[in-house]
Parts: structure tokens; C-alpha cells; sequence
């Protein structure tokens, strides 16, 4: 037991990379913890260790499965950490149990000195065949990669698998009264408690369950395929209300960053085609009243024109009308003076 507590205590993250651009699934990621818990014996002996995912939901606040967090059947006590995210920065942290709900398999745990930023939760699902990720810690990934123990206690990538949402159901497996979301995102054992989120980057549930394989009344094995259930969001949400937590939610449906963009974009050029429009239709209509006044203006020296004319002929006319003569006078007798 001291050198997996040591080896907890010890798991310090030391990467100096050049920060990754921000994106949703990289925030998530960040956010997403490994949850390690240890079952001890009477004597303080491990007799036990399972592993598995959890997130932050609020400063030092981790949510999980409830049943990542009770320990083995014959253990006398349970201790629990987390390890954040190998680009969240800190240390492995002890964590207490501070509140469960067994039916929706749930539990909050307390880590006041985690330094992973809580996720965003909304309770707007996505549609159906709508792009879902799985984000967590499998163990099958760390035994495919013969990870040694020490280095499974270190801050680890987040393995993320994608899928889509298949069912909305209000019956949880076993026939509890619980909203679930069946996905087909693979998850494994050691993704339970780990996060279900939208291309947005927000939780819509929390990964719980997993068909195994089954062995029918005919004796053959058969492996269900894409059967992945989630605890609806929903469900969380009441959870953290009655834990009096103040998560951090969204409502509406989820629009991607780039998405976003795009639209802004468009936005953007419509508002500068509504002002080329309307600078246009100042310019038709400039040119209209240009060509209403030069329409007036030809008429009005059309007018004088013609004035003009018909003054020039007039004169013409005048000058050669033939204007009457005067009569002479008789010339006066003799004797006659012109005076009488």
C-alpha cells in the first residue's frame, strides 16, 4: 500500500510543450481525470485496485461512476485519487467521497488541490446519428501498451473514441427509471465515469455502461456491438443541484467553432452586399433625378430655341413687308404764296 501511495504522490506532470491551439476536444480533454481506488484490509493491506475515468465539474470537484469508488467486497477501507490530464497540469490528488447516488451510479468526489478546469454541461441533447465522443482512461489501453504500473500513476493522454447517439431511453440497464443515452462510441472498462460530450465539447452524459459478452440458453457466446450507455446529463444535473455544486451549464443546440465562423462570416459579407445594394440604389437613383433635370433642361432649350426662331422670322418678315407711300402736293399757283 505505501508504494502505490507514494507512486500517486510522486505522479507529478513535467511537460513544458508548446501549448496546443484551443479547440473543444482539447479543453475537454484537459478536464478529464484517471480515478484510482485502492481497497485495503483490516490490517491496511491492498486487496484490491481498480481504475477507472472521472471529470471536473467545478474547482477540486470530480465527477464518477458510483461504483468506481466502493472497492472490493472484502475491503475494510477505500482510498481514492485522481490524476488529472498529462496538459492540466499538477499532481495525483487523495480524494474524498463527498456525496453518491447508487441508482444513477454516481458519485462526487472532493480534490481541493486539482488543477483541472471544470466541463461544461448541457442538458440540450443532440440528435439522433449526432457526433458524440468518449473520452476516459481504459485499462486495455495501458495493458496494450505494457504501460508498468508507476507510469499508469503518471498524468496520461485521454483516450478518445467517437460515435453517434442511437436511443434516447428512460430505462437505465437493470430497469431503473434513469434517462440514458445508448451510443455507439466504444468505451471499455476503465472509461466508466469518464465524460460523454458533443462536438461542442459539452457533457451530455456520463459513460457507465458497456454490453459485455453473453452466453445464450443455447450455449453459444454472443458479443453484442455499438451497445454503449451513458447517464444522461439531465441526471447530472439534478445530482449536482442536490450537491449544491455550481457547475458550469449551457442550453441550446450546439454550434461548432467553425461553424460559427462560417455563419459569422456570412453574416459579415450579406451586411457589406446590403450596403453595396443600397449604395447602388442611391446611385440609380442620383442618375434618375440627373436624367429628369437634363430631360428639363433639353425641353426648356427646346422652348427658347423655338422662341428664337420664331422672333428671327418675324423680323425677317418684317423688313420685307412693303410699307405705302406719300402723295405729292400741287405746286401752288402763280401768285400764289406757299403760305395761302
Amino acid at each position: 500500500m505505501a508504494g502505490l501511495a507514494l507512486a500517486l504522490s510522486l505522479a507529478v506532470v513535467g511537460r513544458a510543450d508548446t501549448p496546443m491551439p484551443a479547440d473543444p476536444l482539447h479543453d475537454a480533454e484537459r478536464s478529464v481525470v484517471r480515478v484510482v481506488t485502492i481497497s485495503l484490509d483490516a490490517t491496511g493491506a491492498p486487496v484490491g485496485m481498480e481504475t477507472g475515468s472521472g471529470f471536473a465539474v467545478a474547482s477540486g470537484l470530480v465527477v464518477t461512476n458510483h461504483h468506481m469508488v466502493q472497492g472490493s467486497a472484502d475491503a475494510a477501507e477505500v482510498e481514492t485519487f485522481v490524476i488529472p490530464e498529462r496538459d492540466a497540469g499538477g499532481q495525483s490528488e487523495r480524494a474524498s467521497v463527498k456525496q453518491t447516488w447508487t441508482d444513477a451510479d454516481l458519485a462526487l468526489l472532493a480534490a481541493p488541490g486539482l488543477a483541472s478546469p471544470p466541463l461544461t454541461i448541457t442538458i440540450t441533447s443532440p440528435g439522433k446519428e449526432a457526433v458524440v465522443r468518449a473520452l476516459g482512461f481504459p485499462g486495455v489501453t495501458d495493458s496494450l501498451r505494457s504501460l508498468p504500473l508507476a507510469e499508469i500513476l503518471r498524468p496520461q493522454e485521454t483516450y478518445v473514441t467517437a460515435g453517434s447517439i442511437a436511443l434516447f431511453s428512460r430505462t437505465a440497464p437493470g430497469g431503473a427509471k434513469i434517462d440514458t443515452i445508448f451510443h455507439t462510441a466504444p468505451i471499455n472498462p476503465g472509461n466508466s465515469g469518464g465524460p460523454l460530450i458533443d462536438a461542442c465539447g459539452r457533457v451530455i452524459g456520463v459513460n457507465t455502461w458497456g454490453a459485455g459478452a453473453q452466453l445464450g440458453d443455447d450455449g453459444q457466446m454472443t458479443t453484442p456491438q455499438g451497445q454503449f450507455i451513458a447517464t444522461h446529463s439531465s441526471v447530472l444535473a439534478r445530482f449536482l443541484a442536490d450537491a449544491q455544486v455550481k457547475a458550469l451549464y449551457a442550453t441550446g443546440p450546439c454550434v461548432p467553432a467553425s461553424v460559427q465562423t462560417l455563419e459569422d462570416r456570412l453574416k459579415g459579407d450579406e451586411s457589406a452586399i446590403a450596403g453595396e445594394k443600397d449604395e447602388i440604389t442611391k446611385l440609380q437613383g442620383d442618375l434618375q433625378t440627373a436624367g429628369t433635370r437634363e430631360k428639363q433642361l433639353g425641353e426648356s432649350l427646346s422652348l427658347v430655341t423655338g422662341g428664337l426662331g420664331l422672333l428671327l422670322v418675324i423680323v425677317i418678315a418684317l423688313r420685307f413687308i412693303p410699307r405705302p407711300r406719300s402723295k405729292a402736293r400741287a405746286a401752288p399757283a402763280p401768285g400764289e404764296t406757299a403760305h395761302s
